[in-house]
């Protein structure tokens, strides 16, 4: 495979790892000294248009058919397949778990030491104000689902750029 499928590959790989390790240690119970999800939702898009337009274009550059790269995949070594699909499936159940504990409130603001949520729910659209520590747990909500997403689309980035590295690779010569 060449050098450049691998650089790409390393480069939304880790930073997909990093965004789903990120957003899974929202889990964890109590506050966690990260930085606030605008940092880290702005890294993860600011790299994540032009990786994926650079996975997209090496993937045409390959000239494949599409229907081979199961079959490219699959002539990976065993372990860079696994984890390639333990990162997938990390991404995945992290961004299900950041969309089936969403609440109906979204964080908004902190005005004078009050701390205010807007009310998604159909009857009672507006702003309400809420305690601290629900503003805390909505805080870490939001920062899950903003860093599950991106790090789920890298992990299936990562794929396909191996994908596209190998099928890019020169046919051996006949003997």
């Amino acid at each position: 495979m060449r050098t450049r499928f691998k650089v790409l590959a390393a480069l939304t790989g880790g930073l997909s790892a990093l965004m789903v390790l990120t957003a899974a240690l929202t889990l964890l119970p109590g506050r966690l000294p990260l930085p606030s999800s605008g940092i880290l939702t702005g890294i993860a898009f600011a790299a994540l248009f032009p990786l994926g337009a650079w996975t997209v274009v090496e993937g045409i550059r390959t000239g494949t058919e599409r229907r081979h790269q199961w079959l490219a995949f699959r002539c990976l070594p065993g372990r860079v397949r696994l984890v390639v699909g333990a990162l997938v499936v990390a991404a995945a159940v992290n961004a299900y778990a950041a969309a089936t504990t969403e609440s109906s409130r979204q964080t908004l603001d902190v005005r004078e030491g009050r701390y205010y949520a807007f009310e998604t729910s159909p009857g009672r659209r507006g702003t309400v104000e809420v305690s601290r520590q629900e503003y805390a747990e909505l805080m870490e909500t939001d920062q899950r689902g903003s860093l599950a997403v991106p790090g789920a689309i890298l992990a299936v980035l990562t794929a396909l750029a191996l994908v596209s590295g190998e099928m890019a690779r020169p046919a051996p010569l006949p003997r």
